[in-house]
């Protein structure tokens, strides 16, 4: 199923842009309502890149449906590469750079709700039609103080492979994995005893590229003991 995440986040902010809330049009100013006939202009970050010809023909088609249903509304996308660069992000916003509707990491969305970075979306959420599917622990990463800032991308749920020939070995039940972090410390301990090289519980990483798997871990509670460059 096609995941129209653009025409999702374009049906949020034609409300906040109504209140004011976002665009370069003529004759408002932030926080004040414009005319519903009040020409405006959006800009939109991390537009599919030309070579993702599937996803910036859905982008294309997305904008093509808003605008014809809204003509007053000019939809800019901006397909800088990266779209998101933690080494200016703060910088453009602050700066008043960033584009009115932007990406930002799982990382920063508490940081920018409590310095008033972001528009209030509550009041719309309404308007989308599917916010009553999202996974409520992925929405709930958006919300402070019972109020709605932003919409989730895309998320993902990560889980852990395990050796049943290892656990056999190592005198575990291979048909009763562990279910929580103690237990998998635990069974880690068991294999790592093995030894001849044996490791009980491993997050493989390479070129600084582990990072994306290993903050999963910290928020859980799991404490980094080494990491081996392999």
């Amino acid at each position: 199923m096609r995941s129209r995440i653009l025409a999702t986040l374009l049906t949020a902010v034609l409300g906040a842009t109504a209140a004011g809330c976002g665009g370069d049009g003529a004759g408002g100013t932030d926080g004040a309502p414009l005319d519903a006939g009040t020409k405006v202009s959006v800009t939109v970050g991390c537009m599919p890149a030309k070579s993702q010809e599937a996803q910036r023909k859905e982008w294309n088609e997305d904008v093509a449906a808003f605008q014809k249903l809204h003509p007053n509304i000019t939809i800019e996308g901006k397909d800088a590469f990266p779209c998101i660069d933690p080494q200016t992000f703060q910088a453009k916003l602050a700066g008043g750079q960033m584009e009115d509707v932007f990406y930002v990491y799982f990382t920063d969305v508490q940081n920018i709700v409590r310095h008033g970075q972001v528009a209030d979306l509550t009041p719309y959420i309404g308007q989308v039609k599917q916010y009553k599917n999202l996974d409520p622990t992925v929405a709930k990463v958006f919300k402070e103080g019972g109020k709605v800032y932003g919409l989730p991308r895309q998320n993902y749920t990560m889980g852990l492979f395990y050796n049943r020939k290892l656990f056999t070995k190592a005198g575990l039940n291979p048909d009763a994995p562990p279910k929580t972090w103690a237990e998998v410390r635990d069974a880690a301990k068991k294999i790592s005893a093995l030894g001849d090289g044996v490791v009980g519980y491993a997050e493989l990483s390479s070129k600084n590229q582990g990072g994306w798997h290993f903050t999963p871990n910290g928020f859980r509670g799991a404490t980094m003991i080494a990491v081996c460059n392999w």
